[in-house]
């Protein structure tokens, strides 16, 4: 939904698994309005270097909000992410706390 402020965040989570190395997507939007957000989160090799895919709808990267903040890892080189995806600012990751996203 256009109208809804958070989607899927994920604060402090530790991303594993024994997937070939750059194999996984953080995300991909199901809907046009999809939203995924990773915050402080340890992002394993098995995360593809592009980060996200727009899973063939072109029309997506202009629509779904994918988004990282502050990221460490084997997975969590920014600088290949797609272009359409967002590092979000300190203050814009401010934002994603507990009491916000449950009670938005």
């Amino acid at each position: 939904n256009e109208n809804t402020q958070f989607g899927f965040v994920f604060l402090k989570c530790k991303i594993t698994g024994n997937a070939p190395e750059n194999s996984f997507y953080l995300g991909r939007p199901w809907r046009p309005f999809g939203k995924s957000v990773y915050i402080e989160c340890d992002l394993g090799n098995h995360i593809k270097p592009e980060g996200w895919h727009n899973w063939n709808k072109s029309d997506a990267e202009k629509t779904a909000f994918f988004a990282e903040y502050n990221n460490f890892g084997e997975g969590a080189n920014s600088a290949e992410r797609v272009n359409w995806s967002h590092q979000l600012t300190t203050e814009q990751a401010e934002r994603y706390t507990i009491k916000n996203i449950l009670y938005a």
